[in-house]
């Protein structure tokens, strides 16, 4: 994920009259992304290396990422990408951010009840929603079982709750799973859903569960069906405001931008693994089919 966000950041900050290697540099700080370096505490070791290093500015692609950031970097100015910055705590307002963050605000929370919908319209017989979220993803964890229980609700199907922190494997998860049902799973945002994308989608196709995601990195790397923001446009507007701020603005001046354009992504091959044969008019829906 990082490579399509930083490719857009890159974007942004080209588009902005900035040159890379001349005007500025990218420096990646020290995590590797792997399963046990998840926790908020680890997290802020290594932007505290970015903090020591006396960078310009900070990236973030995560609200756990963008919180560990906040909390020893607190002057140098902070970038991110994350959902409902405001509940997270990471600034006042989205029009008057306040201190040393900005960025980008991302709606995925708030589309679980679409994911659910597509799923219904993908396995009419489905009776069962499983929504995967990450605890330790806060406030988004808590946002996705309100918006998951309404439309299951409105819906008529029964929905319940895997947690996750990708911390252990997901294997337990999917074998304590009816397999007498017709369970769809919907995958929620934070960091386990990206950094393992392939190994959970791989996981779903093992175990025979549909699956939807909320990157489209998922569904390039065999899952199902994706659907979310699009993560190039949320690099790209980091990038535009990492240009303002490197010019000399200061994050408390610049509004947080809302990530509202989505895109809908289907992987035929899963289908086929599946045995699911996706009905026409979804396939019309998409903005992508990978055959």
């Amino acid at each position: 994920m990082w490579a399509r966000l930083g490719t857009g950041a890159g974007q942004g900050l080209a588009d902005s009259g900035l040159v890379g290697g001349k005007d500025f540099k990218f420096e990646r700080s020290g995590w590797s992304g792997k399963s046990s370096e998840y926790q908020a505490d680890q997290i802020a070791r290594y932007a505290a290396e970015l903090f020591k290093r006396q960078v310009a500015l900070i990236l973030t692609s995560s609200n756990t990422a963008a919180l560990a950031a906040k909390t020893v970097a607190d002057t140098t100015p902070i970038v991110f990408l994350a959902d409902d910055p405001v509940a997270a705590g990471l600034v006042d307002g989205l029009t008057q951010p306040g201190g040393n963050l900005t960025g980008v605000a991302n709606i995925d929370s708030a589309l679980i009840a679409k994911k659910i919908e597509i799923a219904q319209d993908l396995v009419p017989a489905m009776d069962l929603v499983v929504l995967v979220t990450d605890p330790t993803n806060k406030p988004t964890h808590d946002i996705e079982i309100r918006e998951a229980q309404a439309a299951a609700n409105a819906l008529g199907l029964q929905l319940s709750i895997v947690t996750w922190t990708g911390e252990h494997s997901f294997e337990a998860e999917l074998a304590a799973l009816p397999r007498d049902r017709k369970a769809v799973l919907v995958f929620g945002s934070g960091l386990p859903f990206i950094i393992q994308r392939a190994y959970l989608a791989y996981m779903a196709v093992q175990y025979g569960f549909p699956a939807i995601h909320g990157f489209r990195e998922a569904a390039e790397d065999g899952g199902l069906i994706s659907f979310g923001t699009r993560l190039e446009d949320g690099g790209r507007l980091m990038g535009f405001y990492a240009a303002r701020i490197l010019k000399g603005d200061k994050p408390a001046d610049l509004p947080v931008q809302k990530l509202t354009k989505t895109e809908f992504v289907i992987n035929r091959w899963s289908a086929k693994s599946l045995g699911l044969q996706i009905p026409p008019t979804i396939l019309a829906r998409a903005d992508e089919v990978i055959k």
